[in-house]
């Protein structure tokens, strides 16, 4: 089916290219690059949720000169359109395109979207914005949606100081931050990583009590870890791993992808000092902002849990501020 799919789409679109070799040379010669827009990004998402990679290359005069990173996947039998296994991203278009070519551009990606979900019967799809300001993409949507709503995001603006960052941290966690430090082993890890990132599963898997995801998908993020786009912090109490964090980055951006924790030191400053020291490296990588994560609220579309709540107040005391985040629900195909 996902092939056919493809077949279709490259005859029907002359300019559309699944052949990802230039992925990385289109996100080269653009701006404002996040995590989420990352080949390997969209990989991992591809894992979790055991879908399929319809990415693909926009090429103008044989040129690569854009992507939209895509996924597909099913729940209870109905496809699922996204580049997150949430809503889809906005496309990514190189730096100094013509405003003219983009505007086309994002009228046949519109068009592309039609074809797909009409194929797949996707009755609805959620289009996320991750720019400050609306980007024309999500504009081109607004008068065909069915409904809007908001998130509210975690940041962290990596442009300042270190010391400028802690005073933004909740009054309770600069002790915490400081203790956890002289405490325990605090180390990061990007070099000869495997039996250190398999530590860190398992400790995942014991915290989790079950087995949340795919090995696939861990060997994905270990792999970037080798690629240079992620890297893990650890927290040891001699030769014991009692906690540690998997942040990814991209040129501009950098993300809390997963932690893990030892249960019965829940009320100790660990996840304080794994963030201390992410901050810390994803400013040495030039990163210019940090997301923590979605504030979650009352006001969510699904009402959060209580962990998730619990975490969001966690990640909330390190946040430097709260940015909305616009997302459109697409009704497809009527």
């Amino acid at each position: 089916m996902i092939k056919k799919l493809k077949n279709l789409l490259e005859k029907d679109y002359q300019n559309v290219s699944f052949n990802l070799e230039n992925w990385g040379e289109i996100l080269d010669d653009s701006c404002d690059i996040s995590v989420f827009c990352l080949e390997s990004t969209v990989n991992y998402y591809v894992a979790y949720y055991e879908g399929h990679n319809l990415s693909f290359v926009l090429q103008e005069d044989n040129k690569p000169i854009g992507l939209l990173p895509l996924m597909l996947h099913q729940e209870n039998g109905e496809w699922i359109i996204s580049s997150n296994g949430v809503g889809i991203l906005p496309p990514i278009f190189v730096n100094n395109i013509a405003r003219k070519v983009k505007k086309r551009l994002e009228k046949q990606l519109a068009d592309i979207l039609s074809t797909v979900t009409a194929e797949l019967n996707i009755k609805k799809f959620i289009l996320l914005e991750h720019s400050y300001q609306l980007s024309s993409w999500y504009q081109l949507w607004i008068d065909r949606a069915k409904r809007q709503f908001l998130t509210y995001q975690l940041g962290i603006d990596l442009s300042q100081d270190v010391e400028n960052i802690r005073l933004d941290f909740r009054k309770s966690y600069k002790p915490l931050v400081n203790k956890a430090l002289k405490e325990w082993d605090v180390k990061i890890h990007e070099n000869n990583i495997d039996d250190t990132f398999e530590e860190f599963r398992l400790l995942h898997l014991e915290v989790a009590g079950k087995k949340t995801r795919n090995l696939n998908s861990w060997d994905i993020q270990k792999e970037q870890i080798k690629k240079g786009e992620a890297f893990l912090v650890s927290v040891n109490d001699g030769k014991k791993m009692i906690g540690a964090g998997l942040f990814n980055y991209s040129r501009d951006m950098g993300m809390y992808s997963v932690g893990a924790y030892k249960r019965e030191l829940f009320d100790k400053p660990i996840g304080h000092a794994v963030q201390m020291v992410a901050i810390e490296k994803l400013k040495e990588l030039g990163c210019s902002i940090y997301f923590l994560g979605q504030k979650s609220t009352h006001l969510d579309n699904k009402l959060p849990s209580d962990k998730e709540l619990s975490i969001s107040y966690f990640k909330e005391g390190f946040a430097g501020f709260v940015y909305i985040q616009p997302q459109l629900e697409v009704c497809s195909n009527e």
